[in-house]
C-alpha cells in the first residue's frame, strides 16, 4: 500500500466514512473526528518529553490504536516504531485498517519510509510472550490502567524500555502507578498536567503525563 499514491477524494472518503478514536490531521481540511484527548493536541504534550530528534532509536507504543504516535516518532527519525493495540477493546472501530491507511498517507506525503510494525493483541501477553528487544522509549498513553495484572505490566515494560511516558488521570491510579514505576527503578523525571484537558468531562481532574527513566 504505501506505493499506492493516495488521492484527495481517496482521503477524504476514508476519513468521513470511518469512526476514529484519534484525532488525526491529514490536511488542513481534512481531519478524523476522533476524541481531542487522544490525539494531535495530546501529541504536543508527548512531544514535549522527546528528545528533537529519535535518529537510531527505538520507540513502543503501548495502546496506539491508528498509529498517530507511532508514525510522528517514525518521522522523528526512529529507526524502528512498534505500536501495540488490542482489537476487541473498541469492535466498532478497526484500527489495523486504520494503521494501515494512516501510516501509507504520511509515507506518502512525507515521501519516506516509515518503519513501524503493528501488533494486535492485548499488550501484557505480547510483552510476556514475545522479545521484542530494548526500546529506548515506551509511550504508555492512557493504556496501561486498563491491563488486567497492573502491576506485572509495569515489570514487563522495565524489562524492555529504559524510558517510559505515561499518560495517567485520577488520583488512585496516579498514586498507584507512581509507585509501581518506581518500585520498578525508574525515577521520575518530569511530570506535566496537560491543562488543555482539565475541564473534561471525561476526567475533571485532568490528565498527567510523567517521563519515568532508568
Amino acid at each position: 500500500m504505501n506505493k499506492t499514491i493516495i488521492a484527495k477524494e481517496e482521503l477524504i472518503k476514508f476519513v468521513k466514512d470511518r469512526s476514529w478514536y484519534q484525532t488525526i490531521k491529514f490536511e488542513d481540511d481534512v481531519i478524523s473526528n476522533g476524541g481531542s484527548w487522544y490525539g494531535e493536541m495530546a501529541w504536543q504534550s508527548i512531544a514535549k518529553f522527546l528528545p528533537k530528534s529519535l535518529e537510531g532509536k527505538r520507540v513502543l507504543d503501548l495502546g496506539c490504536n491508528a498509529g498517530l504516535f507511532c508514525v510522528n516518532t517514525a518521522l522523528m527519525g526512529a529507526k524502528e516504531v512498534i505500536g501495540i493495540d488490542w482489537p476487541g477493546w473498541s469492535p466498532d472501530i478497526d484500527f489495523q485498517e486504520q494503521q494501515k491507511f494512516v501510516t501509507s498517507y504520511f509515507s506518502q506525503k512525507y515521501n519516506k519510509t516509515l518503519p513501524i510494525k503493528y501488533m494486535p493483541g492485548k499488550m501484557e501477553e505480547i510483552l510476556r510472550n514475545t522479545d521484542l528487544g530494548i526500546f529506548d522509549y515506551t509511550l504508555a498513553i492512557a493504556s496501561i490502567y486498563y491491563a488486567r495484572y497492573q502491576e506485572e505490566i509495569v515489570d514487563l515494560i522495565s524489562k524492555v524500555s529504559n524510558n517510559v511516558i505515561v499518560r495517567l488521570r485520577d488520583e488512585s491510579k496516579i498514586k498507584l502507578f507512581t509507585g509501581l514505576f518506581k518500585h520498578a527503578g525508574y525515577k521520575e523525571v518530569k511530570s506535566l498536567r496537560e491543562e488543555c484537558w482539565k475541564d473534561s468531562i471525561i476526567s475533571p481532574d485532568g490528565y498527567y503525563l510523567y517521563l519515568y527513566s532508568k
